[in-house]
């Protein structure tokens, strides 16, 4: 069994990888790239690792440090990736 620091830095850098997959997607869309279905499987991601840190920040609980910045990177990651569906109508 893996231990909960572990799985919390791992969840972290992949809530961090993701964040940064709206600014990639954007720029293949603007050099002509059709990437419907990436974005779909990626939208897929998005929503389990949002269900990951969910299950985190209750295993965690309230009171530690770890769960904010759980948060913080599950919020950055759905405000990034909800502006960038938002901007392809």
């Amino acid at each position: 069994m893996m231990s909960t620091d572990y799985v919390t830095t791992q969840l972290l850098q992949e809530l961090s990888e993701a964040k940064t997959w709206p600014a990639r997607y954007k720029q293949e869309i603007d050099r002509g790239s059709d990437l419907s279905h990436e974005i779909q499987e990626a939208d897929k991601r998005i929503e389990e690792l949002e269900r990951r840190a969910k299950e985190a920040m209750k295993r965690l609980g309230c009171v530690s440090p770890e769960t904010r910045s759980v948060y913080h990177g599950m919020a950055d990651m759905l405000i990034n990736w909800n502006d960038f569906k938002d901007s392809l109508g």
